[in-house]
């Protein structure tokens, strides 16, 4: 889509309230009008053979704004069952859009009830929850036995003070993913894009192959700025939690992008967002050919779009350099345990096998397809290059491969207090006023800084 939409398009930029929107689906993408709780619709779980001595099942409810995830809870619940018949739990599945748990959630433990046992929290709402004394159970007694598996630096961004306060889904490693089809029409080869400057030159040569563009301009969001900085070595925000969006490694960023627009060579998709209804039609239609996102979009691909199937490849990430950092992870989902359930311990014992044990990290991979926190299960090469498994058969390369070539050097961005008006304000008015307005960078840069200091919280 050519430029002179985006300003028809801007008003959309209200919709979400945070960068990391990740793990969440479609629809919970757009936070929706609050809707009353339902008893979710999750797939039975499959009988099993009870023991003489099995005991009565303890109900363990669950909140989600992700209908897959109860459905994942509900399934393993069975393999839990007949593995542990001396404490078998029955999964009370509660389905909220995105804004109403969030909601929802944060005004329960204020109030001291109605608080769920178990509740998945996205990390852009992250910073909320950790204010003041924290109502989650600290989970580090129940993953010694996976401990020494797991991927450390994303137990890192749901820990705070020492403690672990929620089970991540997946390590949400950022790559490229390249229509191959497109860009071999153009005579281009995404195995070549090593570095940023190869990465301009398919973005010119496919512009001047077909006339389309390659890439886009990501106006609603904050991803592609996130990912550059990364990759120099540079986060959003200090160890307070405060802004820090003017230095150098910032303004390298946005000049690399702002140097695209300028020569054309980007396309501004509906919404500014590839992780909307609008902008995953703009993936699917062919209107670009290269997305930047973490490998938990390949399920938007696998769910939204069969048509591509087979013609998607999945890259590393373009560097700057040799020194350049190779990935960081971006989105997710924390599933916590409330404190003061009178079910926590088995509450919390159930979360870290469901989701951090080799078992329950396989199964967030083949049902999925969340790229693993236990890296038993990447080493797995039943698990890794199984011919049945539907992201295996999707994409043109091995995500796993992938993984493992990025792994020694990836970055981590914290998600703190300030995160969230960050990303409200970067893509309600920064990208406007840099892509679509033409101000200057750096005098922009420092003007958000100080805008978003004067609103921050220590």
């Amino acid at each position: 889509m050519k430029k002179g939409s985006l300003l028809s398009i801007l008003t959309v930029l209200v919709m979400l309230s945070t960068l990391l929107i990740g793990c969440a689906q479609a629809a919970a993408t757009e936070a929706p009008a609050e809707v009353p709780a339902t008893e979710a619709a999750a797939t039975e779980a499959p009988a099993t053979e009870a023991a003489a001595t099995a005991a009565e099942p303890v109900e363990l409810e669950v909140w989600s704004f992700i209908q897959q995830h109860l459905d994942y809870f509900v399934e393993m619940s069975a393999i839990w069952n007949e593995a542990n018949p001396d404490k078998p739990v029955k999964i009370v599945p509660v389905f909220y859009d995105w804004a109403s748990l969030h909601e929802k959630l944060y005004a329960a433990q204020l109030a001291g009830e109605g608080v769920p046992d178990i509740a998945d929290v996205e990390m852009g709402r992250w910073p909320t929850f950790m204010n003041g004394e924290v109502q989650f159970l600290d989970l580090n007694p129940y993953i010694t036995e996976y401990a020494q598996d797991l991927v450390t630096p994303i137990l890192d961004m749901v820990s705070k003070d020492g403690s672990l306060y929620a089970a991540p889904s997946h390590v949400g490693a950022t790559v490229m993913y390249y229509n191959t089809e497109l860009l071999e029409a153009a005579g281009i080869d995404y195995t070549t894009i090593k570095t940023w400057d190869d990465f301009e030159a398919a973005l010119k040569t496919y512009k001047e192959a077909t006339g389309n563009y390659m890439f886009y301009c990501e106006t609603y969001g904050a991803y592609q700025f996130t990912v550059l900085m990364s990759e120099l070595g540079a986060t959003l925000i200090d160890e307070k939690g405060m802004p820090t969006l003017n230095g150098p490694e910032a303004l390298k960023s946005v000049e690399l992008i702002n140097k695209w627009v300028e020569e054309d060579l980007l396309a501004f998709i509906p919404t500014g967002n590839a992780d909307t209804p609008e902008g995953k039609a703009a993936v699917a239609n062919g209107d670009i050919a290269a997305v930047a996102y973490p490998l938990w979009y390949m399920g938007r691909f696998t769910d939204e779009m069969p048509d591509l199937a087979g013609k998607i490849a999945i890259a590393p990430l373009p560097v700057f350099d040799a020194n350049s950092y190779k990935s960081v992870g971006l989105g997710g989902t924390g599933t916590t345990v409330d404190k003061n359930s009178e079910n926590a311990a088995l509450a919390a014992e159930f979360v870290a096998w469901v989701k951090l044990s080799p078992e329950g990290s396989a199964g967030l991979w083949k049902l999925l397809g969340f790229d693993p926190v236990n890296i038993q299960v990447a080493n797995d090469t039943s698990i890794t290059t199984d011919p049945e498994n539907k992201f295996l058969k999707y994409f043109s390369s091995n995500p796993f491969e992938v993984l493992a070539s990025v792994s020694d050097k990836m970055f981590t961005q914290k998600t703190m207090q300030n995160s969230g008006i960050i990303n409200d304000y970067l893509s309600a008015t920064t990208w406007n006023r840099i892509f679509v307005d033409k101000e200057n960078p750096q005098t922009v840069l420092d003007e958000t800084q100080a805008e978003l200091l004067s609103q921050s919280k220590e």
